[in-house]
């Protein structure tokens, strides 16, 4: 199918690593026009030449998304190169892990600076200047939806997101945008091998019985690809999701079983 992405203008926050990345390389091979912020200079080099191999146009714009000034700075400079933006992905974060007498408020105010609060800051500066028919994404977690244990801090700011998908939606439909969540499971991205590589060794038992000890009560029997979560937030990032706003859309192979 064609996306219709083609010549398209697209900023991408945190699409370095793991499913950003993967979905900045799907975006390349539909052939859009990408800015890439994040903050690693050399995987922001990677993934520009990775875009522009499959097809489409790089830009790369380090900057740090928890920081006002750093975020301004990047989505001006974003803006100069591509003069809209037909779609807005935000897909910083990572897990947050912790038994919840353990953390400390610095810790609360971590989670939700790099979970929710970079996402809040990134389309309040980047929506005034997305055209009708344009588009807004986020990455979620199905934690959003079904807590885990010994996550609450992740489980709450991902939760946060989701409730500001629902809210932005709302405002949004009026001036002809929408606004999308793709909430993943348990997805086998580099950073979730090396830290079940760790526990296994710390457990002293084998990688492989780590990685199917997680893969553990996923109906379909294993971890999604980054590549699939990908896939979604390309789909809802395009012209043809024309009728989907406000979802919070899970792509966790039956992991939340919730009506």
């Amino acid at each position: 199918m064609d996306l219709q992405l083609k010549g398209k203008s697209v900023l991408l926050a945190g699409g370095t690593r793991g499913i950003g990345r993967a979905a900045a390389e799907l975006l390349g091979a539909e052939g859009a026009r990408v800015a890439l912020i994040g903050r690693d200079a050399d995987a922001l080099r990677s993934t520009g030449k990775a875009v522009r191999a499959h097809g489409g146009e790089a830009v790369e714009i380090g900057a740090d998304l928890t920081d006002q000034a750093q975020a301004e700075r990047a989505v001006r400079e974003a803006l100069e190169r591509l003069r809209r933006f037909d779609a807005v992905i935000h897909a910083v974060g990572r897990g947050f892990r912790g038994a919840f007498l353990d953390l400390t408020e610095a810790s609360w105010r971590e989670a939700f600076e790099v979970d929710f609060f970079s996402a809040v800051r990134l389309v309040r500066l980047a929506a005034p200047h997305v055209p009708s028919g344009g588009r807004i994404v986020l990455l979620g977690a199905a934690s959003g939806k079904q807590p885990q244990l010994g996550q609450s801090l992740s489980n709450t700011a991902k939760a946060a997101l989701v409730n500001l998908t629902s809210s932005l939606a709302g405002e949004f439909a009026p001036l002809g945008i929408a606004v999308n969540c793709v909430a993943p499971g348990r997805v086998l991205s580099a950073r979730r091998r090396e830290r079940l590589a760790a526990e296994a060794e710390r457990q002293g038992v084998p990688l492989e019985r780590a990685l199917a000890d997680d893969a553990e009560g996923v109906p379909v029997g294993r971890h999604g690809d980054p590549e699939e979560v990908a896939a979604m937030i390309v789909f809802l990032a395009s012209p043809r999701a024309s009728y989907i706003t406000g979802q919070t859309v899970l792509v966790d192979g039956g992991l939340v079983r919730a009506i």
